[in-house]
Formats: structure tokens, C-alpha cells, sequence
């Protein structure tokens, strides 16, 4: 839901800048570089389609039933155009994210950088137990959401895709994270 994916990419972005701490800490231009292209490219591959996938099935349920404009995004340029601040929504918070945990790291506050994607965690949940009607109360279109017509998260295919992109996010988070520590030395 577009009111997770936000604090989701964020938490990305800390939580990489950390595995990275020893490359930011060194002030090695290569090394940022590294980085930040590596922050970039994982958003853009392991962040940025889960909200399209999510928007191009269910564009209602991942824009928190707050417009109706999603039902009706066929043939109009400007709805379509949507999908470019998608991806500013998903890209940008990564590497403000990034930006925000290397100054942190470089001026001796890692524990705040830590502190700021287990924060991101915790907001999440916040949101999705605030949310919780419209979370686990599935309907693709507005119209649908506006004539009552949900079925149950758990249901499939909903619950499958949303599974498999969880795993997705997580999964390669972890291997990023593991893969940047490593990178960085021991």
C-alpha cells in the first residue's frame, strides 16, 4: 500500500548504509560510489516493482482507497504518468535513506541509523494496524471499495502475490545487506 511503501524504502536505505558503514566510514570516493549505485539499483529492482505490481493489480487497495482516478487510468497521459512518481516514491526515500545513514555514520551516530529503520519498522506496523479495515479488506477498484465488494487478504491470488513479493523485498535486503557487509570487511 502506497502508505507503507514510503517508510519500507527508507528502512531500505538506512539499513544498506549500515551494512556499508565500514566503505563510508574509510571516505573512499570509489567506495561511495559503490554505495550509492548500489542503493539506486536495488530500489529501482527489488523496491520499485512491488508498488507496480500492487498498483497494476489492485489500484485501489495500493493507493488506500483515497481516489477514485485509479479505476480510470486507461488511455489519459496524465494518469498514466502516475508510474513516474511511483517510482520517485521508491527510488528517492532509498537514498535519502542512504544519504541520511552516511552522514550518520560519518559523524559518529550509527546507533541512530539503526535506530531509524527499526523506527521505520515500527511505523509500519503503526500504519497497517491504523489501516487495518482497509489492509486485510481487499478490493481492486474504488467502485469496489465504494460498493462494499472486498474479499479477505488471505485469499488467493492476493495473498500468494503479496507473499512471494515479501519474499522478494526481504529476501534480497537480506542478501544485500549480507553481500555490502561482506564487501566492506570484517
Amino acid at each position: 500500500m502506497l502508505a507503507i511503501d514510503i517508510p519500507i524504502s527508507l528502512l531500505a536505505g538506512l539499513a544498506l548504509a549500515e551494512a556499508g558503514k565500514k566503505i563510508l566510514k574509510s571516505g573512499d570516493a570509489q567506495g561511495y560510489r559503490f554505495m550509492r549505485t548500489t542503493i539506486v539499483f536495488f530500489a529501482v529492482f527489488f523496491i520499485t516493482p512491488i508498488p507496480f505490481y500492487f498498483f497494476m493489480g489492485w489500484p485501489a487497495w495500493e493507493t488506500n482507497f483515497l481516489w477514485k482516478w485509479p479505476d480510470n487510468i486507461h488511455d489519459s497521459p496524465l494518469m498514466a504518468s502516475v508510474s513516474f512518481a511511483a517510482f520517485i516514491l521508491t527510488v528517492g526515500p532509498a537514498y535519502l535513506g542512504f544519504e541520511v545513514g552516511r552522514y550518520l555514520i560519518k559523524n559518529g551516530r550509527e546507533n541512530l541509523v539503526r535506530a531509524g529503520y527499526i523506527s521505520m519498522g515500527i511505523l509500519v506496523g503503526v500504519i497497517v494496524f491504523l489501516t487495518r479495515d482497509i489492509t486485510f479488506n481487499i478490493a481492486s477498484t474504488y467502485a469496489r471499495y465504494e460498493a462494499k465488494e472486498f474479499y479477505s487478504f488471505w485469499s488467493h491470488p492476493f495473498f500468494t502475490g503479496w507473499l512471494i513479493v515479501t519474499i522478494y523485498f526481504w529476501g534480497s535486503l537480506v542478501i544485500f545487506y549480507l553481500w555490502i557487509k561482506k564487501k566492506g570487511g570484517k
